[in-house]
């Protein structure tokens, strides 16, 4: 690589580093969307634009990786500092960390109940639904705990979740290297700016969900199947999403002892919390049939159908039916990742922004130009709080649904499009 894109790449890193700083110093970001937004789209510019500039590089070396992960870390250090604000799920982490600590189950009391009020503090205003249990796995709950021992504070949680987030980078780039694409192309991962803003400035739990994920799909490719069933169930343990891989294993030769593995895993990390009894996923069902945020799907059919259970159910079905069309079809667990996971987040009835950075890993090895785009303008979905300050509702307008999802369908279209057109040459 000759060193004129050497020096661009250090200088949209620089860019990155300083937008990301600029984001940390704002304060309270539901005061400054305008602002925040106008940052984030420089930064989401940037971003793109190194990954064009590695993309056409073609080959890589270690000043390139080593690049990658400095500006990767720093962005993420920067944001530690800053007080999460779009966000309050991390104070509720801390609150069950402690409620732990304190020898009390999270999955059967809630917040707000009588015998924990010993444990309410200043941050106490700060949990959100707080008549309602824990709706965290148990590995969740452990790094929570483990939070909590350590030091009941934001910035010590949020360390533990970029510890995680910055380990992700590393396994991808392993995966490239094992798939002998570009390890340059991690760029895709560590630099996306949805993944900084929602592990290191909001410090949410799904890097540690995705970490394991991506392990799992690592350990499957290097034929260490058994561990990667292990991996899988401490995902699904972090965040419930990796469950849609059990049909790409359910539906391999030999899966029984890999299903009893997982179900004995899971059974295992329940266990300590099993005194909640039916209580265990009540909260989790209050989610499936009540949550309902920025799905443009969602929202067209329950218009033009009416029934929002019935929606709720049919997309279930989809989803599911699609992953065991997918997994008795393939044999690439990246691919069949990658697919059944966007297929998920296009269904589903709520899709917060930081449910997209589970698919930004394998936008690595199928860089996908409509899905960076999607993981680049769902943060417009934030603008719900400018709506929230004037009327008190909870509601994005149509205008931001139309800046998220129509570029995005198109582009999802015309991919589409010229990959069937792909696939007719080389059959002809």
């Amino acid at each position: 690589m000759n060193p004129g894109p050497r020096w661009l790449l250090i200088f949209l890193g620089l860019i990155l580093t300083g937008t990301t700083l600029y984001i940390s110093r704002l304060g309270d970001l539901t005061q400054e969307i305008p602002k925040f937004l106008v940052s984030v789209t420089i930064a989401f510019i940037v971003y793109v634009a190194a990954t064009i500039v590695l993309a056409r590089a073609r080959f890589s070396d270690r000043w390139i990786l080593s690049t990658i992960f400095v500006v990767a870390v720093v962005c993420r250090l920067v944001s530690l500092s800053a007080t999460p604000s779009l966000s309050n799920d991390i104070y509720r982490y801390l609150w069950e960390g402690r409620v732990i600590e304190a020898g009390y189950n999270p999955f059967a009391l809630p917040p707000a109940a009588p015998e924990l009020e010993f444990l309410r503090d200043d941050d106490f205003a700060n949990i959100n639904h707080n008549n309602l249990e824990t709706i965290y796995p148990p590995l969740a709950q452990g790094v929570f705990f483990l939070g909590a021992v350590i030091d009941p504070d934001v910035t010590t949680q949020k360390v533990l979740f970029v510890l995680f987030d910055l380990a992700t980078i590393v396994v991808v780039v392993l995966m490239l290297i094992r798939r002998r694409k570009p390890p340059s192309m991690a760029v895709v991962y560590a630099w996306s700016p949805l993944v900084v803003i929602e592990f290191s400035h909001s410090g949410h739990v799904d890097s540690v969900g995705i970490f394991f994920l991506v392990l799992a799909v690592y350990l499957w490719q290097i034929r260490t199947k058994s561990l990667s069933v292990v991996s899988l169930a401490l995902s699904f343990l972090s965040k419930y999403l990796s469950l849609l891989l059990v049909p790409f294993v359910l539906l391999k030769k030999r899966y029984a002892p890999w299903l009893v593995l997982f179900v004995v895993i899971t059974f295992l990390g329940y266990l300590p919390f099993a005194d909640a009894s039916g209580k265990l996923i009540s909260s989790l069902r209050i989610y499936g049939r009540h949550w309902e945020f920025n799905s443009a799907l969602f929202s067209l059919a329950n218009g033009l159908i009416g029934h929002p259970d019935w929606v709720r159910l049919g997309f279930l079905a989809f989803v599911a039916a699609f992953s065991l069309y997918e997994g008795s079809r393939r044999s690439d667990l990246v691919k069949y990742t990658f697919r059944v996971i966007g297929c998920s987040l296009l269904l589903t009835p709520t899709l917060y922004p930081w449910y997209l950075c589970w698919l930004i890993p394998f936008l690595c090895f199928h860089p996908s130009r409509a899905w960076i785009y999607l993981s680049g303008a769902v943060v417009a979905s934030y603008w719900v709080w400018v709506t929230f300050a004037g009327t008190g509702q909870w509601e994005l307008g149509a205008w931001i649904m139309v800046i998220e999802y129509v570029p995005f369908f198109g582009l999802l279209v015309l991919e589409s499009y010229r990959s069937t057109v792909k696939r007719r040459r080389a059959v002809e």
